[in-house]
């Protein structure tokens, strides 16, 4: 692909990601933002470089938890790839059970600390979380909720400790936290 059909390619994406930003509103159901989310989750993968070393042809993304994205991600599953991979994936009782994942989701409401999940995430695993502080206290990405639109932080150093690039056009659309 020609340099100039490729940034194009990135320009939509990015345009794409920032009107799910601005019109996500919170007047809606359970269901529609745990559909948002996943999405938002499928579009990071977009700008998050991984190690592409490994030879599996699977992109594989884990939920620690019961989660209603679950759902919505499995559905994502269907019909999308993340740099010509299938997508899998994994739902994990518990944090013994974990194993290694592309892209971790940790839910709001799980029984368990977030200690004990982050210890056993493998590099490469990028973390996205959705209960508030959880961006300050470790995982790379956390969405929220500002004047009833779903947002995102970011948290470089976690991005860069788990040996993840994050693209510059995505981190123009998140709140970055220490």
């Amino acid at each position: 692909m020609q340099p100039k059909a490729l940034n194009m390619i990135v320009r939509i994406g990015i345009a794409a990601l920032a009107i799910c930003l601005s019109s996500a509103s919170f007047a809606q159901t359970k269901e529609q933002e745990a559909n948002l989310k996943a999405v938002f989750i499928y579009n990071f993968t977009k700008y998050i470089e991984w190690d592409t070393a490994s030879g599996s042809d699977e992109f594989l993304i884990g939920v620690i938890g019961s989660s209603p994205v679950t759902a919505a991600l499995e559905e994502i599953a269907t019909t999308k790839r993340v740099n010509n991979k299938r997508i899998i994936v994994r739902v994990f009782k518990k944090p013994e059970d974990m194993s290694y994942c592309q892209v971790l989701f940790i839910p709001g409401d799980i029984p368990f600390s977030l200690e004990s999940i982050l210890s056993r995430v493998e590099k490469g695993t990028l973390t996205v979380s959705e209960e508030e502080g959880y961006g300050r206290l470790g995982t790379a990405f956390n969405f929220f909720i500002s004047k009833d639109k779903l947002k995102f932080e970011a948290n470089l150093k976690a991005i860069y400790a788990a040996g993840l690039k994050a693209g510059s056009q995505l981190l123009k659309l998140a709140t970055i936290v220490d």
